[in-house]
Parts: structure tokens; C-alpha cells; sequence
């Protein structure tokens, strides 16, 4: 995966060790770092000699305290704006590792407290807040606490399993551990935390605790299932054209965080059409799901939804289980989509932006030139072209005068590798040019007309890739571009289970090279959890639906006037394999979209809800030609 200079989104997991105990049990030390600095006989020292260092902090937002995360700003909304241990208010330790940049060597970060009497403990159990987020390296072995009665020979505890790409820790982490086995009757406990990383985000530390037996009961609750924030499929686009409507189905990640077992666990998808009715439901059994467990990567057995009605539809994830639910808050997880009339777009809004880290240019000589892009697939070209696209950039040193490249490719994965090779995406359809002036902030879209090379409409064709791409081409090593990104939605899971079942459906692309015309553009790029924000609309050609259907087809409409629900009865000369209907009103605003397979005599049912009183028309649009009828709604 790139590196990149804004890291991307929350994402959470949980790792805690823990026996079930019947009664709280007593803390016999506790800290929650409010001495405005280091605790007293407590040191901290970069085994590599490089300056990582633990520091304290009160304030991150404001900055209070002399050891705050630097680019704090850059990173706290990928945990939820900020950091929510018990007692964060009044201070915490931390290490910044991204302040650090990209060093020679991996640094060894080291806290040292003060030694701890346990002397009178048979056990000893530690209780930890935290938030950690990676990058480069894996917390396994690297974020670590090392545990001594002596000073001298250590045992080494891992506390969390987040790899680099999850990133992130819960929010606060809970973390209890049994240190019995080195600190039990020990008069001098020496505890020392230590992170082995290089250009990471921050690890940051509060509310410590030592307890003379297993506190699990105190902080974890018997009943607690979880749907995952960081994993669960939503629709293809957020905002998508009706035109371009296609089935799509679900998954979501469910994790028992709780103590106890849980039985009759059940997940629920159920989507809500723009009125508020259910479209769509569907349930998915897990039955037993045991303590400390996670469920991941189960598709739901449905083949999911096709969308069919203009307008805003939200999906939602409820999980359920046979006991009540000590923290419900974490049950459901919802996503939204638009279906639009002539809009595609990945994100609703242009709220950031970014650039790869230096570090991608492999050659010190090479010009910093990258591309960025999203991809629309689309499944019915008919009478469709591409109109306009939509973006941001964002000069970071307030130059001017540099142009990006718009342009749209269409790309057939021929040897199924999940990049879009040169050779692949050849020549692109179409291309329009933009002029830096200084002024452009990544928050305010720039809509620019898209032709081919001859000024001509590019033309959609059905069933086709296609990629919305920006690239920004210099020679210059260091001259660098932001393009504009969004980190609202999360495509992660949409993404692997259009994989799974074979029909990748993919987020971005990124290419980052002095000479792109040789990159390998990536589908993975800085993750499915950052997108490029970059829109299209779709126009209508003028020679819609040139070629009529026969006479010899009929076609009848009942009741009409209708009130809420119109029959279509098709009584076709032969089977047609591709039949779509659409619903426009008097301007040609498509009011509602059904694609049919293998049609010859059918009755088909719209749904009129919604739709105000006036005159609509119905169009069939067949493989042997198109008709157009006029109905009335009288209610």
C-alpha cells in the first residue's frame, strides 16, 4: 500500500486478555498522568538515538503541552476527533511517530517508570487505556511492554494485534494483563513500554492501573457484541446514476467484545427507500458466537438489492442476540446512497486533500507526477455520454500555473492482476486541461466540460469500466499537488465482496511515478477507505432511441390514470434477453429505473408512491428497439 502524507480512516479491533472472576477486585496502584509532565522518576530514552521520545500532553486540540501530537489536526478524525480514555482531560503520555518523518533506522521508543512495589500482591494485574495507530509496521512485537523484577532481564508482553492495515486502535483500547508471573511479591516491578516503528502515527497512554486480580469484571461487560465500524459493504457509489443501477449485496464484521458467550447472534441488512418503506431485508445466523471472537468476512447468502427509485436510500446493519445487550450503541452500523439522475460520485463532499509521501518517488531525480482517480462501472451505455467532471487541488506551497490532466479511461483487467496496466487502459477517451492560479482550496469543486482530443462527446458503452482519473505530470522532484479526497465512506468491505463473488467493483485508483505513462495504476491506492473526490454527470444524446419496437409488441398500461401502483403488461414477439423500463417525468427527469432479464410475456408492478400528480411517460427500452408511453396520475 502507498504511503501517503494524510493517513487514512478510523478503523477499530480489540485484544484483551482476561478470565472471568465473580467479584470486582482492588487497584493498589493507579495513574492517570496529571503531573504536567512525566510522572516523577520516570524517563524515557530512542534506543536508535534518533529523538523518539515519550511526552506529555493536556490539551491535543489546543495544543497545551509541550509534548502534543504535531499534526494532530491532520489525524484525530480518523479516531473520532480525539481521544477518549477515562481521564484524558487532565493529561496522558505519548509518542509521535509521524512527527519523526521516514528515519535511516526503525526507532525504539522507550518509557521507563519508576519501580512499582508489588511485594504484597500473589497477583498482579494491569489495566491500561491507549489509542495507537500504525503505519509501517505491525503493534505485534514492536508495541510492546516489557516487564522486570530487577531492572535487568525483562519479559516481553504484546498488548494490541493491529496491523497496518486496520491502523487503528479502538478508541480508548482496553487493554488487562496478567503480570503475575513476573511482578507477583516483587518489591521493585519495573515496567517499561516500548515502540519499535518508523514514520507510524501515535501511541498515546492513560489511566494505568495495577490490581491484585483480574479487574475484567470492572471494565468489560458480559454481554457485548459489536458490529465493526471499520468493515461493512455499502453501496458501490454514494452517489449513483439510475441508469446505472446493479445489484449489490452485503457482509459486515461482528465481534463478541463482551465476557460471556453469545447465543442466537443474528445480523440484519435491511435498505429504506426514499419514502421510508423497506426495499429490501435479509438476515444472516451466526448462532454461537464465543468470548474474544471475531467474525469477519461472511458474505449474507441473498445476491442483494437493485436499486429502483430516485432519491436517498439508507441501508442499516442491526445485530441481535438472545441476551440484552450491555452497550446497544454498538449494534448498528448505517451507510446512505443517492440515486440520481445524470450525478456518479464516490463522496458528497469535498472535505480534504492529499498527496503520496516523498518517499513513493523511489529516484531522487524523478518529477513528483501522480494520478489519482475513481471508478464508475457502467451497465447500460445506451444513448449516454459523459458530460462533465468535477474535482479539487489544493497547491500546498501557494504556487501557480501548474495544469492537471482530467481525463477518462475505460480499462478491462485482462490479466485479472487488480492494477490497470498501461497497455490496458491505453489512450484516454476523453481529456480536459486545468491551470493552477494559486486561489483553489481542496474544499471548492472545480466542474470542467469533458470531450475526446476532437471536441467530440464520449459515448458510454454498456457493461464497461471505467476510471475518472487526474493526474498532475511534472518534472520536478519536490514540485508538489494535493488532489482532493474523501474519507466519509469506507468501501473496504464493498470492495472485497465484489471481489469474492468475482465481479470487482473497486473505489480508486493511484499511480505515483515520474513517467506515468508506465505505471501500473493500483486498485488499492491508499486504501478503500479514502477516495478520490472526483465527480462526473452523464448526458443524454441527441439520437435517443432511434430505433422504435415493432408494432407487433404490445405494450399496455392499467389503470391509467393510476394512483399508486401501474401494471405494465408486456406481451413481446420473442425473448428478449435485456428489458429496462423507465420512469421520466414531463422533462425528462428519470423518476425511476426496473431492468428485467429474459422477457417475453410478463405483468410488471411500479411503485407510484411518492410521485406527485401530473404526466409521466414509460419507456421500454429493448436489444430490438425502444417505445414510449404516456400515463397519468391522478391521486
Amino acid at each position: 500500500m502507498m504511503n501517503f502524507t494524510k493517513k487514512a480512516t478510523l478503523v477499530f479491533t480489540m485484544v484483551v486478555a482476561f478470565s472471568l472472576v465473580g467479584m470486582a477486585q482492588t487497584a493498589f496502584y493507579s495513574n492517570e498522568f496529571s503531573d504536567g509532565d512525566l510522572p516523577a522518576g520516570w524517563t524515557t530514552e530512542d534506543a536508535t538515538l534518533q529523538g523518539a521520545e515519550w511526552t506529555w500532553c493536556d490539551d491535543p486540540d489546543q495544543g497545551v503541552g509541550a509534548g502534543c501530537v504535531v499534526n494532530w489536526a491532520n489525524y484525530y478524525n480518523q479516531h473520532d476527533n480525539g481521544f477518549f480514555s477515562t481521564t484524558a482531560d487532565n493529561g496522558f503520555l505519548l509518542m509521535d511517530s509521524d512527527k519523526l518523518g521516514g528515519l535511516p533506522l526503525d526507532h525504539i521508543a522507550l518509557l521507563n517508570a519508576a519501580p512499582i512495589d508489588c511485594s504484597a500482591q500473589a497477583e498482579v494485574w494491569l489495566k491500561l487505556e491507549a489509542l495507537i495507530g500504525v503505519f509501517g509496521l505491525p503493534t505485534t512485537g514492536n508495541a510492546v511492554l516489557n516487564v522486570s523484577n530487577n531492572g535487568v532481564d525483562y519479559t516481553t508482553f504484546n498488548l494490541y494485534d493491529i496491523d497496518t492495515g486496520t491502523r487503528w486502535s479502538e478508541n480508548p483500547e482496553l487493554t488487562i494483563l496478567d503480570i503475575s508471573s513476573v511482578a507477583a511479591g516483587q518489591s521493585t516491578v519495573y515496567l517499561q513500554w516500548s515502540w519499535t516503528g518508523n514514520y507510524e502515527y501515535y501511541w498515546l497512554i492513560d489511566d494505568l492501573q495495577l490490581f491484585d486480580g483480574d479487574p475484567s469484571i470492572i471494565f468489560i461487560p458480559p454481554n457485548d457484541m459489536r458490529v465493526n465500524s471499520n468493515f461493512f459493504a455499502t453501496a458501490p457509489n454514494v452517489l449513483w446514476p439510475l441508469s446505472q443501477t446493479e445489484e449489490f449485496g452485503f457482509l459486515a464484521d461482528v465481534e463478541n467484545v463482551g465476557s460471556t458467550d453469545q447465543t442466537g447472534v443474528s445480523l440484519n441488512i435491511t435498505i429504506e427507500d426514499p419514502n421510508g418503506d423497506v426495499a429490501y431485508t435479509e438476515d444472516l445466523a451466526y448462532g454461537l458466537v464465543e468470548v474474544d471472537t471475531l467474525v469477519e468476512n461472511v458474505l449474507f447468502d441473498g445476491d442483494g438489492f437493485t436499486p429502483s427509485m430516485m432519491g436517498l436510500h439508507t441501508g442499516t446493519y442491526t445485530l441481535t442476540q438472545d441476551n440484552v445487550d450491555d452497550n446497544p450503541d454498538n449494534n448498528v452500523q448505517t451507510f446512505t446512497f443517492e440515486m440520481t439522475e445524470n450525478v456518479w460520485a464516490k463522496h458528497v463532499a469535498w472535505d480534504d486533500a492529499t498527496r503520496p509521501a516523498d518517499a513513493n518517488w523511489e529516484d531522487p531525480n524523478e518529477g513528483w507526477s501522480w494520478a489519482y482517480g475513481n471508478e464508475y462501472y457502467c451497465v447500460n451505455g445506451d444513448n449516454l455520454y459523459f458530460e462533465t467532471i468535477t474535482f479539487t487541488v489544493e497547491e500546498s506551497d501557494g504556487g501557480s500555473g501548474n495544469t492537471v490532466f482530467l481525463k477518462i479511461y475505460s480499462w478491462e483487467d485482462e490479466n485479472a492482476d487488480g492494477l490497470v496496466n498501461p497497455d490496458e487502459r491505453g489512450n484516454a477517451l476523453g481529456l480536459v486541461t486545468y491551470v493552477t492560479t494559486g486561489t483553489e482550496d481542496r474544499t471548492t469543486p472545480i466542474t470542467l466540460p469533458i470531450t475526446t482530443l476532437a471536441g467530440e462527446q464520449i459515448p458510454l458503452e454498456s457493461n464497461t469500466r471505467y476510471l475518472a482519473v487526474i493526474e498532475y505530470i511534472t518534472d520536478t522532484p519536490g514540485d508538489e499537488l494535493l488532489f482532493g479526497v474523501s474519507e466519509v465512506n469506507d468501501y473496504s468491505a464493498q470492495v472485497f465482496r465484489s471481489e469474492t463473488i468475482g465481479l470487482p467493483r473497486y473505489a480508486g485508483v493511484l499511480g505515483v511515478n515520474g513517467d506515468l505513462d508506465v505505471e501500473d495504476y493500483s486498485t488499492v491506492g491508499f486504501g478503500a477507505d479514502i477516495v478520490p473526490a472526483i465527480a462526473v454527470t452523464l448526458g443524454f444524446l441527441e439520437d435517443v432511441n432511434s430505433t422504435q419496437l415493432s408494432e407487433a409488441n404490445t405494450i399496455n398500461l392499467f389503470p391509467n390514470p393510476a394512483q399508486q401502483i401501474l401494471n405494465v403488461d408486456l406481451d413481446l414477439v420473442q425473448n428478449m434477453e435485456q428489458v429496462d423500463l423507465f420512469v421520466t417525468d414531463i422533462t425528462g427527469k428519470i423518476i425511476q429505473v426496473k431492468r428485467m432479464e429474459n422477457i417475453q410475456r410478463q405483468q410488471v408492478e411500479l411503485n407510484l408512491e411518492g410521485m406527485s400528480n401530473g404526466t409521466y411517460f414509460l419507456q421500454v427500452v429493448t436489444n430490438q428497439g425502444v417505445r414510449t408511453q404516456t400515463f397519468v396520475i391522478q391521486k
